[in-house]
């Protein structure tokens, strides 16, 4: 059984800022985002939002590829 938890999280500035300029990155590259919760996992991870990008695209085209 799928149980969703909603929860409120407070962030950064400059986490909040990298998280949306990755998001539209990602969104202008692929033409969709992957969802908050897993683009905010990726966000602590890096400083960048256009590594954030490249690596989370990286990643979709990676798996794509026959």
């Amino acid at each position: 059984m799928t149980q969703t938890i909603q929860t409120e999280i407070t962030l950064q500035p400059e986490t909040a800022d990298l998280y949306i300029k990755a998001n539209k990155e990602i969104e202008q590259r692929l033409g969709k985002s992957p969802g908050a919760e897993f683009l905010m996992a990726l966000v602590v991870e890096k400083e960048d939002p256009a590594e954030l990008a490249d690596f989370y695209c990286d990643l979709v085209i990676t798996e794509v590829q026959p």
